[in-house]
């Protein structure tokens, strides 16, 4: 289950109360009542990569307007978005049993495997959060990160701290941290990186529809015109499946379109994607929608 590779490390275990460690067990316990986000300020969060486990901090956010950005926490999207891009590692993911039983051993088999990679890409995360994604991309031997979301101090100083807590000394002067407000292409650093990057990440982006031509102009801005760039995006349905549609209903504007699309669950079980599927109440939380998108025919 993918929730598995992640645990919480109190700050100060001396106070963890008994109905804490339920909690945190509760997606274990009832697995049809699936927690979608993870995280606070007073633990740190602990994801068993392929790579080695990476400790990463939620921003203590202040204001409505921060809040309301949901960066403070790492979700589901984030999570399958970062064991997508990395890989399964040098490692045969002997120690991480509960993935054992998924067909393959693994989310995707070796030709979607090496779809996703992000090894020797150019690589910008967008509404990074704690930038898990971006993390694993430069683990995973990208020549170039950068991890960018919501200009908020408390949130950029949060995602430079995981950032640089979990990158070697040898490569942290490949990956880099910006703010970045979706849809404005006319700061120095964004007409200074137009079109500089082979691969766009992009986990649960889609909750707010009013930012979804924002969202797709970024996308547009930053992408390598080249045929084999591509924009990786996994998202939720907990704010409904309607918003998650709107956004792919859009991307013809900027002449983008999707090359494949396919819904999972959080133990890897597949289904097609769909615009109006009704799930039974509670269980629409264990699903995701993967999605790869290119640039329209003619563009290039």
């Amino acid at each position: 289950m993918l929730q598995t590779l992640l645990r919480t490390e109190p700050d100060d275990p001396s106070i963890v109360e008994p109905e804490d460690l339920f909690s945190s067990a509760l997606s274990t316990l009832f697995p049809d009542d699936c927690t979608v986000q993870h995280g606070d300020t007073q633990s740190a969060l602990v994801y068993a990569s392929a790579y080695g486990s990476l400790r990463l901090r939620c921003a203590d956010v202040n204001g409505e307007t921060e809040r309301t950005k949901f960066a403070h926490y790492l979700w589901n999207a984030g999570l399958l978005m970062g064991e997508l891009v990395g890989g399964p590692g040098k490692e045969a993911l002997e120690d991480r049993a509960e993935l054992k039983d998924l067909k393959g051993g693994w989310w995707v088999d070796g030709e979607e495997e090496s779809r996703w990679l992000t090894m020797d890409q150019s690589v910008l995360e967008l509404g990074a959060g704690v930038g898990l994604a971006g993390i694993v991309s430069i683990l995973a031997g990208a020549r170039k990160v950068v991890s960018t979301d919501y200009p908020a101090p408390a949130l950029i100083k949060t995602l430079e701290l995981n950032v640089h807590k979990n990158t070697p000394s040898e490569i942290m002067g490949n990956v880099s941290v910006e703010p970045h407000l979706w849809g404005d292409i006319t700061s120095k650093w964004a007409k200074s990186q137009a079109h500089s990057f082979t691969r766009i990440l992009a986990a649960d982006t889609l909750w707010l529809a009013g930012q979804h031509e924002n969202l797709a102009q970024s996308m547009a801005h930053f992408l390598a015109r080249e045929s084999s760039a591509r924009v990786f995006m996994v998202a939720g349905f907990h704010t409904g499946r309607a918003k998650v549609a709107h956004f792919f209903e859009i991307i013809d504007s900027v002449r983008l379109v999707i090359e494949d699309i396919y819904e999972m669950d959080v133990t890897g079980n597949r289904r097609e994607w769909s615009t109006c599927r009704q799930d039974p109440v509670g269980s629409g939380k264990r699903w995701l929608v993967l999605a790869i998108l290119r640039w329209k025919d003619g563009v290039i």
